[in-house]
């Protein structure tokens, strides 16, 4: 049996979905500017390296080890670690800011969205490095899965995490 789809159902389709559409179509949009405007003027963020590095060095120093920072690179124990963009959560940021500006809700609920969500994504982040830089240490051979697959997947699910406690919180 054929199935037929006629202009009428895809209308249709899209009528009943206006709103989720609209979403994803902002979030695209809004992701694709902030990450252009980032790569054209990403000159003028790298001091988020340097901060970083030395939040990550002073992190790590509380727990006694030997760290050593110079710029965006952190030095501990014969680990050599150089932060870069990725490391400092600005793209994290880019999609949990793109979610909230694209989600259709009042502009001080985003605002409270962005003060609550951004300081969180950081802080989330900087017990990533933590983390990565006690298994660079302890479990060498262990670092670059935990850093390019558990790290990056955990981190993206907290981005949607704190959207959607930023949705049930918040706006709802």
């Amino acid at each position: 049996m054929k199935m037929s789809i006629t202009n009428g159902d895809i209308f249709d389709y899209i009528e009943q979905n206006r709103d989720v559409i609209r979403f994803i179509l902002l979030f695209i949009g809004f992701c694709t500017v902030f990450y252009l405007l980032f790569y054209r003027f990403m000159d003028y963020f790298s001091f988020l390296e340097d901060i970083t590095a030395s939040v990550l060095g002073f992190l790590l120093s509380l727990s006694g080890m030997d760290v050593t920072v110079n710029g965006n690179n952190v030095t501990l124990d014969g680990l050599g670690l150089r932060i870069i963009d990725e490391c400092t959560a600005i793209f994290g940021a880019i999609v949990y800011l793109s979610c909230i500006l694209a989600y259709p809700t009042n502009l001080s609920k985003k605002v409270i969205g962005i003060a609550f969500g951004f300081p969180a994504l950081y802080a989330i982040n900087m017990v990533r490095l933590v983390v990565l830089a006690v298994v660079g240490v302890s479990s060498p051979e262990a670092f670059e899965y935990v850093h390019t697959y558990l790290w990056q997947t955990i981190f993206i699910v907290f981005v949607i995490i704190i959207w959607l406690i930023w949705l049930d919180r918040v706006v709802r």
